[in-house]
């Protein structure tokens, strides 16, 4: 019996490409240092968890990256979030611009341009977005919106916990009726078939499914942590057996004030990617150290698993930070600052010499 295996073709999905780490259909999340983190995107049927910072606000900036990108490529959306109306957070979408870095200026610079620390000319870009040519998704402004137009010709489900139709089936798993609506809207949209509407129907889209702060105050009560892992087990199946691909953020630093606390361990446990973000807001120790005074906060790494492969991707460092800049938000290396010593100590005589002309030291010999 032979060893090889014939490659299936890969799926004509718009928006995809195959990852040269593990050649699995990845989509992008939007943010293209996001992607360069994570080896180029993320494949289609996995799930992505955010620990969110404390206020939220960051891991909703990478929300609307994720959901801009799929209006953009004309993927179906779905999404679902009960701190705020899903109508007025699609209408905040950053809007796409032209990439106006080009590779040439990367090249032309001259290695000698660096004649003491000459070796980090040999290392790579901080951030991906400075090598668009190897950049998946596309890149946005964050400080304008996108159109209304542009969203009215999408195909967008929005979910407030409006008292949808529930299946009987989920009703009766849950003790939370959120839940059971949730789920069952993420059923029904799962199972339509999903076209481009630009293209003809024999070609299939991919689902985009977003969950906004799953698990905030909202969603607590007595069953809190069972209905919260059993609704995440059924959600994978679904993401799994379809072409889905989910984001989901969530507020962990409050499931530590929970009963159970290996919480945020088992959750963690159901997510095929998984992050955090530490701001440093009210951080007076962060603010003032040196080493962090360009970022607004870290990125940690906390989970890539090997999907659909025999190892998962690793990544060159972990040692990551962000920062939000006016138009975009930006993941860099975590670099330490120049040890630079105080301006007095260049006026002081030097303490150790070999020759005895100038100022005298116990030292000279």
């Amino acid at each position: 019996m032979s060893g090889f295996v014939k490659r299936r073709p890969a799926l004509n999905l718009k928006g995809t490409r195959l990852s040269r780490k593990g050649g699995q259909t990845i989509v992008s999340s939007g943010n293209p240092s996001l992607d360069h983190t994570f080896g180029g995107g993320f494949p289609v049927g996995s799930i992505i968890g955010i620990d969110e910072d404390a206020h939220g606000s960051y891991a909703r900036v990478l929300t609307k990256y994720f959901l801009a990108e799929g209006v953009v490529n004309e993927h179906a959306l779905l999404l679902a979030t009960m701190e705020e109306d899903a109508k007025q957070l699609l209408k905040q979408l950053p809007t796409p611009v032209e990439d106006k870095h080009s590779t040439d200026k990367t090249t032309t610079q001259a290695p000698e341009s660096m004649r003491i620390a000459f070796r980090y000319n040999q290392l790579a870009p901080v951030d991906a977005e400075q090598k668009p040519s190897t950049v998946l998704g596309h890149s946005f402004d964050i400080s304008k919106s996108m159109g209304v137009e542009k969203l009215a010709a999408q195909d967008i489900t929005c979910w407030n916990d409006d008292e949808s139709p529930a299946n009987q089936s989920d009703v009766a798993s849950f003790q939370n009726p959120h839940y059971a609506s949730l789920l069952s809207c993420i059923r029904r949209k799962a199972s339509e078939p999903q076209f481009n509407p630009t293209s003809d129907e024999s070609t299939k889209n991919v689902l985009r499914i977003c969950l906004n702060s799953i698990g905030s105050p909202v969603w607590y009560d007595s069953n809190f942590a069972e209905d919260l892992l059993r609704f995440l087990a059924v959600l994978k199946a679904i993401v799994r057996n379809t072409l889905s691909v989910c984001l989901i953020t969530m507020p962990l630093q409050l499931f530590q004030h929970l009963d159970d606390s290996c919480l945020c361990r088992k959750v963690t446990n159901m997510f095929d990617f998984s992050f955090g973000l530490e701001a440093f807001g009210g951080q007076l120790e962060e603010q003032t150290n040196p080493a962090f005074k360009e970022y607004h906060g870290l990125l940690n790494v906390t989970k890539i698993s090997p999907f659909n492969s025999l190892t998962a991707f690793h990544p060159i460092t972990r040692d990551l930070a962000f920062k939000l800049k006016r138009t975009k938000f930006v993941i860099e290396k975590l670099h330490l600052p120049p040890d630079i010593a105080d301006d007095d100590s260049h006026n002081r005589a030097p303490t150790m010499s070999c020759s005895g002309a100038g100022s005298k030291s116990k030292l000279d010999f």
